[in-house]
């Protein structure tokens, strides 16, 4: 079941590493966006939730006391709860295997979207698009909140 660990922000990364030296399976969603900036585009990694980390456990005594004295470990949301399947399916689905998410092409062609890449397949999971900043949205519900992950799209030309 995926738990979700809130962490100091900015050591997502490292606490991720110190998990995996624990043999526990965790996650940091990354992305690579492109960002304007003096006129020109320029590409850059980006975590999609930062302060959070995202772990698949078997929850229990043990394992929060393993995971609870990890240096940048804040605590874990809720009780801790696990997500509910759907959502636990999305961090999967953006924790992209480990691999950081490169932008995806996406055709508009009026009403009809058409995603290649990541989100290939994936349309109805888009709830904004941004054509001009370049961002498809895909919100994601935990600790009680809508988080919303912004992916990076690159427009292609409709026919």
């Amino acid at each position: 079941m995926i738990y979700v660990l809130q962490v100091i922000t900015g050591k997502e990364l490292t606490v991720r590493k110190l998990l995996e030296q624990r043999d526990i399976t965790a996650y940091v969603p990354r992305e690579r966006i492109l960002i304007r900036k003096g006129g020109l585009w320029s590409k850059m990694i980006k975590l999609l939730f930062p302060g959070y980390v995202f772990v698949d456990i078997d929850y229990s005594a043990e394992m929060f006391h393993i995971i609870n004295p990890i240096s940048g470990v804040i605590r874990f949301l809720g009780l801790p709860t696990p997500l509910p399947e759907r959502e636990a399916d999305l961090i999967l689905w953006l924790s992209n295997g480990g691999e950081i998410i490169e932008p995806s092409p996406l055709t508009v062609d009026g009403d009809n979207i058409t995603c290649g890449g990541f989100l290939e397949g994936h349309e109805d999971d888009i709830k904004y698009l941004n054509a001009r900043q370049k961002k498809a949205a895909v919100e994601v519900r935990f600790g009680g909140k809508v988080h919303r992950a912004n992916i990076g799209i690159e427009i292609q030309n409709g026919k």
